[in-house]
């Protein structure tokens, strides 16, 4: 058993790996935890904003992206009463397939009043 890395279990039993296995586990643990260090750290750098200055970035009006966060159709963040967004989380939803485009607030009064029904 020499040839073996033991790794204990957080129940009390061990895991035996070969020394190639362990390596390779090591290595995309450590790349794993690299890349979604980088994700948190660019989320954490932008800012949040108000439907005014997001809305200014995405080329729409506040009024239609508040609706539409209240219609659940855009990603936002609830804080309190206030309604805040990401424009790299807005726009990417609308790069998606099959996202409605963010035209006026036609798309979205239809959408609460089927919601109303």
């Amino acid at each position: 058993m020499a040839d073996r890395v033991l790794v204990p279990l957080p129940d009390g039993r061990w895991l035996s790996l070969s020394p190639e296995v362990f390596e390779a586990a090591l290595t995309a643990g450590s790349e794993s935890l690299a890349s979604s260090a980088a994700c948190s750290a660019s989320l954490d750098v932008e800012p949040l904003l108000d439907a005014d200055h997001a809305a200014a970035q995405l080329g729409v009006t506040s009024r239609w992206l508040e609706d539409s966060a209240r219609a659940g159709i855009v990603p936002h963040h609830k804080l309190g009463r206030f309604i805040r967004f990401r424009v790299s989380d807005v726009a990417a939803h609308f790069r998606v397939a099959g996202a409605p485009a963010p035209t006026d607030s036609e798309s979205v009064t239809r959408i609460r009043r089927l919601s109303r029904q």
